[in-house]
């Protein structure tokens, strides 16, 4: 806490006090009179208590001019209030939806993309996030905006089904339509959460590129690669390469789930590396003095003319 003046310049104003008091203030009006002689010697007085009632009308109004100029001056006591803001993270989600999304390896008669769906709404649950989400198989497409409303994730979430864009695997796709939702986004940690069954193959861009653009952006990619890791060797080893080298350009960390369990492992696993963060915030407020000032000057300028017509003085 803290006292101060919003206009400090009309200090200069007190300098102008002792002036009033020697040179300008009336000349006996101001003060009091005290009553003297025979006829009122029971209520006269004297010595120094005659001389301080003699000047304190004018003393009272000098204090009143000191008021107004202080008042002048906005004084007001501050505060700083510490509060503390929880500031949830940025989650963007880039869901594959190429046709091999439909093989029924992570569960019994469950599909990787149904696995993929239930674990990103599994992993929402006890999260406050501002939650993306982008779509990709042969071409990328955000279909979620930053939102904190999760109705409208888990809406979006259930609506996505394999055959909605060109298949194929824009890996880098997926990446830069990522990092351009979480771009702007006022958080101080940004991730995407990148799920995919495949290795990309699609001309244009490269994911190595799309990386170092997420990380530009402060943009921190975990890439899941999902499903049984049948198929050719080759084809699994770029696929785990390409993605290992997207999550270490951009921070973050590469995962493999070949089944549910391991899936949801894994967000446990991102859940506890990436926690909301706590900021403390200051504000200020302030509590004007002007008007009590005010109010003291009236009440000292009643007072001497108070004091003036009281049993112990005359008015001239």
């Amino acid at each position: 806490m803290s006292f101060e003046f919003g206009q400090p310049g009309f200090l200069v104003l007190l300098s102008l006090l002792p002036v009033w008091w020697w040179w300008v203030r009336p000349k006996g009006l101001a003060g009091l009179l005290i009553a003297r002689g025979e006829p009122v010697e029971a209520l006269a007085l004297r010595g120094w208590r005659a001389r301080t009632l003699e000047t304190l009308p004018s003393a009272m109004r000098l204090t009143a001019l000191g008021f107004l100029i202080l008042a002048l001056c906005q004084p007001r006591i501050v505060r700083i209030l510490e509060e503390p803001l929880t500031e949830g993270v940025g989650v963007a989600f880039a869901i594959d939806l190429s046709t091999s999304m439909w093989a029924e390896d992570m569960a019994e008669r469950t599909t990787r993309l149904q696995a993929a769906k239930a674990t990103v709404l599994r992993f929402l649950e006890n999260r406050e996030d501002d939650v993306g989400l982008v779509s990709f198989a042969g071409e990328s497409l955000i279909r979620l905006p930053l939102t904190h409303d999760t109705y409208v994730v888990e809406m979006a979430v259930d609506e996505m089904e394999v055959g909605l864009l060109t298949d194929g695997t824009d890996v880098a796709g997926a990446i830069a339509a990522g990092a351009g939702l979480l771009r702007d986004a006022p958080h101080t940690s940004k991730v995407l959460i990148l799920v995919t069954d495949g290795a990309h193959n699609k001309a244009g861009i490269v994911p190595a590129v799309a990386a170092r653009a997420a990380a530009a952006f402060d943009v921190k990619v975990y890439p899941i690669a999902i499903g049984d890791g049948q198929g050719p060797r080759a084809a699994v080893d770029e696929m785990e390469t390409v993605l290992t080298q997207t999550a270490r350009i951009t921070g973050g960390r590469y995962f493999r789930a070949t089944d549910v369990e391991a899936l949801e492992a894994i967000y446990d696993e991102i859940d506890r590396l990436e926690v909301a963060s706590e900021v403390i915030t200051e504000r200020e407020e302030s509590v004007p003095l002007g008007l009590w000032l005010m109010i003291g000057s009236m009440a000292f300028v009643a007072g001497a003319n108070t004091l003036r017509g009281s049993r112990w003085g005359v008015l001239p």
